[in-house]
């Protein structure tokens, strides 16, 4: 199959009306995350001048998966996934649109991120609520392009996102979160355009969140390609959050930088992963996915070695870039594998439930890695979390149930 082949069966999928909905959610949203991390991270460096201060804007944002991510996809799977999508968005652009208006009065640092830290409890609704509802949304034959799609477009508004997010924060500081807000309006109107048939809400109870989630668990724990899977991802993504969480440091301290230069840093991880993403369905059709996943992962370790190293700014640009690459073939992999082996009912609970382990292990690394920060280099940090990703995907390539998933 050829390049321009793949890329029309990637651009085919918005051809269909409610993923295409879904999807200009996704990137409109997309744009505004973006911009309040940024805000979020320089506020934070500019008030403390810390390492660790400023690695909680990231902290902050992944802790609600990690404490009421095993009940996320339960509420999901309870209200409805695309009612829940527009109740989290709405809830969002309140919480998000408050920020400036408390930082003018005068209002300290910790009550903003109480803020993005309730914000982050309706994203552990959401994000498995959006995982779920795309194989509903697409004919089965299109479930790896779709997710291949979003992956494509969210690193696409990465790439001119992030530098004009840089510019948005230089230029307003913290009135930028407004701009965040105005998305999360903007997509819920989107999503309540999705003509979905979706079945009465249940009835909420902590009893039945605790049984739901459980569900979820038991799903993994008694599939042997989830289970496993998981369990190599856990470890092989520690190097996730050591990069999202010292790139601020590396940027603002070590290379004496500012939010431009952060916002170039983002979009060049962004840059690769595009066309990764538009050819992803061709590379499905020849790859196992669980090859794609271990080549993923040691691809990924390689690269942040080098970001580790690398002697110059320019340098670690082209290496960002070549980790979005490497970023999308374990990622959009992962997220097809996990939604051809679950059952739609349990879908949003399986992914909450995964989102939970996955932040439950990034909370303490986050935490970990900025007090190093303050203490050694933030480039040592990132080539030794590298070298962890490299040697667990060595060993995944000796396991089959995780190397052999069509």
């Amino acid at each position: 199959m050829s390049a321009s082949t793949a890329q029309a069966t990637a651009f085919d999928v918005l051809r269909t009306p409610n993923f295409a909905r879904l999807w200009a959610a996704q990137v409109i949203s997309s744009f505004g995350d973006k911009v309040s991390y940024f805000a979020l991270a320089y506020v934070s460096w500019q008030a403390t001048s810390s390492a660790l201060v400023t690695t909680l804007a990231f902290a902050t944002s992944i802790s609600p998966h990690a404490i009421f991510g095993f009940f996320g996809g339960a509420v999901a799977d309870a209200v409805g996934h695309r009612r829940a999508m527009v109740a989290c968005d709405v809830i969002r652009a309140a919480l998000i649109g408050t920020i400036p208006v408390l930082l003018a009065v005068g209002a300290p640092l910790p009550t903003v991120y109480v803020l993005v830290f309730v914000a982050a409890l309706c994203a552990a609704v959401f994000n498995p609520a959006r995982l779920a509802v795309v194989p509903d949304l697409v004919p089965a034959d299109q479930l790896g392009a779709s997710n291949s799609m979003v992956n494509a477009s969210d690193r696409t508004v990465e790439i001119g996102g992030s530098v004009v997010a840089g510019l948005i924060v230089a230029a307003l500081g913290a009135f930028a979160f407004y701009v965040d807000a105005a998305t999360f309006i903007v997509s819920a109107v989107l999503l309540l355009q999705i003509t979905r048939q979706e079945p009465a809400p249940r009835a909420i109870s902590w009893r039945r969140l605790l049984s739901d989630a459980l569900d979820g668990i038991r799903w993994i724990g008694d599939n042997a390609i989830l289970r496993n899977n998981t369990i190599l991802s856990l470890v092989a993504q520690l190097s996730i959050p050591v990069l999202n969480a010292l790139t601020p440091v590396l940027v603002f301290r070590e290379y004496r930088l500012g939010p431009e230069e952060l916002g170039w840093a983002e979009a060049a991880l962004a840059v690769g992963a595009v066309a990764t993403g538009l050819l992803l369905p061709t590379i499905f059709a020849r790859r196992r996915k669980g090859v794609l996943v271990i080549a993923g992962f040691a691809a990924w370790g390689a690269a942040l070695i080098g970001i580790g190293i690398a002697p110059t700014f320019l340098v670690a640009l082209v290496l960002f870039a070549i980790a979005g690459v490497t970023n999308v073939l374990f990622f959009v992999s992962n997220i097809t594998i996990s939604q051809e082996v679950t059952p739609s009912a349990f879908r949003a609970r399986v992914f909450g439930a995964r989102m939970a382990l996955l932040n439950l292990s990034w909370l303490p690394i986050v935490l970990g890695v900025g007090a190093l920060a303050d203490l050694t280099s933030a480039s040592l940090l990132v080539a030794i979390a590298g070298a962890v990703t490299l040697a667990t995907a060595f060993v995944g390539a000796l396991i089959p149930s995780i190397r052999d998933v069509p």
